[in-house]
């Protein structure tokens, strides 16, 4: 027998598992800025998708009275639509359309729109 198998009760090998600690520590990253280089230091090349860019449209002060993250924190809601199609959509996004921004936001959470 090796040094990775264990002797069950009924005779029958079974390959022992090693054990390594996991933390489970909680670290809520709400107040922490928004980086846009990879896990390795290197700057992103590629466009942000739509949750990136919601994620830094709903964490910029500017925008709170237009669109904001409710008090718990867990979701987020538009407090201006005209605004939000007039002054985030034109800046973030490469439209300005509403509807484009819906489709997108229920599409990610896995909404089927249609029209």
């Amino acid at each position: 027998m090796s040094d990775h198998e264990q002797s069950t009760p009924g005779g029958k090998r079974r390959r022992a598992v090693k054990s390594t600690p996991m933390d489970h520590t909680y670290h809520d990253y709400a107040n922490e800025p928004i980086h846009a280089a990879g896990g390795d230091g290197r700057e992103e090349s590629r466009t942000p998708n739509f949750p990136a860019k919601l994620h830094l449209i709903l964490s910029t002060l500017e925008f709170e009275h237009i669109i904001c993250w409710m008090p718990h924190g867990r979701s987020w809601m538009i407090k201006d639509k005209e605004l939000l199609i007039s002054v985030v959509l034109k800046v973030h996004f490469s439209h300005s359309n509403f509807d484009t921004f819906n489709r997108q936001r229920l599409h990610r959470v896995g909404v089927d729109y249609k029209t």
